[in-house]
């Protein structure tokens, strides 16, 4: 059974393409679409907007199975934007690339543009989601039926996210969206009624909600409100490549995305929002797994405990989970097994990333990884963590 599995990658990656989404904008802001340009010298900057950076410091993240030498290079600065893996955003090289791991499909989510949702300009955030998520459309059209996308969408203007996502369901290959886990209603928490319009877009389209951090202190949330961003233990400038907002790279991923995934969860499961959208399909990602078990437990508890405070729900919140919510492990975690024999979540609800081609993907060997997890599980609960999962999840 173990030689006959089928792979499904639930979180990969696109790099944005050096030039490829000017096509797709409108004229008036073409000159203002992410993009990278190069000059007399030959350096590349990478333009946004008003904003006009070295794009040296973006490579890094396009370095999924290169050589020690050119990720050194990399994080010296030294690798060109173009320099990076060519299957970073190039769909046939891509399928290239799956081959060697052994992964039949791949959904990717975007880059640089997962912070689009703190973009002052709002006008810009949304011709800047219609130009990548149309570019993205054709992307994955070229990838023979085994890439698809996850659309991005101006989530600073619920109304016009919503809109946004409407628009997308008509586009092929496009089977989720992409929401940071963090307010964007100055603190409101996700559960408010100012977000419905987003749930119910997402709702009616059918699209999968995939929530995804990103490295930045920019939007309300674990990161800002704990000041992780701002501990002065590392060496690392604040605001270093771009608009991050951090002088630390290890405490504001190691605490603030679980933390903002935590409470999304709690929100969402909790709050109501499953409650009034019994259609909507939710996944949490890249905030390791290992902790969804305590943490249902714990709303379950407390839901029961302290029940005057929660009086929407007609579930305890993991029965929300097992009805509409996914969990998203890397596929080398030691919790995995234990999840998937969970009542609280079970295999079918357990899904995989890659990561690839960011520099901490598993490349080549991902596959192999996750293998080594779910050996002790059945061959159905196999099945499901591979593939079937997410395959359910996005509707491919």
């Amino acid at each position: 059974m173990m030689g006959t599995l089928r792979f499904v990658d639930a979180d990969g990656h696109v790099l944005e393409h050096p030039t490829g989404m000017l096509d797709y904008a409108p004229a008036g802001h073409r000159d203002r679409i992410w993009h990278i340009e190069t000059d007399t010298d030959g350096v590349e900057w990478n333009v946004f907007g008003d904003r006009r950076m070295r794009a040296n410091g973006l490579a890094l993240a396009g370095t999924a199975g290169m050589s020690a030498e050119e990720r050194e290079r990399a994080q010296r600065g030294e690798l060109r934007y173009t320099e990076v893996r060519p299957a970073a955003y190039d769909a046939k090289a891509r399928l290239v690339d799956m081959e060697a791991d052994g992964i039949d499909q791949s959904v990717l989510y975007p880059t640089m543009l997962l912070g689009i949702a703190a973009l002052d300009d709002v006008d810009l955030a949304e011709v800047q989601c219609r130009a990548y998520n149309d570019w993205l459309s054709d992307h994955v059209a070229d990838g023979d039926g085994r890439l698809f996308g996850v659309a991005v969408v101006p989530q600073q203007d619920v109304e016009r996210a919503a809109a946004e996502i409407r628009r997308v369901a008509a586009r092929p290959g496009i089977v989720g969206v992409l929401l940071r886990p963090n307010p964007t209603e100055g603190w409101r928490p996700l559960h408010h009624e100012v977000y419905e319009p987003l749930w119910r877009a997402a709702s009616d389209t059918g699209l999968a909600v995939g929530f995804h951090p990103f490295l930045a202190a920019d939007l309300p949330g674990a990161c800002l409100g704990l000041r992780l961003h701002r501990l002065g233990t590392s060496a690392m400038p604040p605001g270093e490549g771009g608009t991050v907002d951090i002088d630390n790279i290890f405490f504001t991923q190691a605490l603030a995305n679980p933390f903002d995934m935590m409470t999304t969860m709690a929100f969402l499961l909790a709050g109501g929002v499953c409650e009034r959208f019994p259609d909507l399909r939710l996944v949490f990602l890249e905030a390791n797994g290992g902790w969804v078990v305590p943490w249902l437990e714990r709303l379950d508890h407390h839901a029961e405990i302290f029940g005057w405070d929660v009086p929407d729900l007609r579930m305890a919140p993991s029965g929300y989970f097992r009805r509409q919510g996914w969990i998203s492990f890397d596929p080398d975690e030691s919790t995995l097994a234990f999840t998937a024999n969970s009542p609280l979540v079970g295999a079918e609800r357990i899904v995989w990333a890659s990561d690839y081609p960011h520099p901490d993907a598993k490349f080549p060997g991902t596959t192999a990884e996750l293998r080594d997890a779910i050996a002790p599980l059945t061959e159905e609960q196999q099945r499901q963590v591979a593939g079937a999962s997410a395959a359910a999840l996005y509707g491919l």
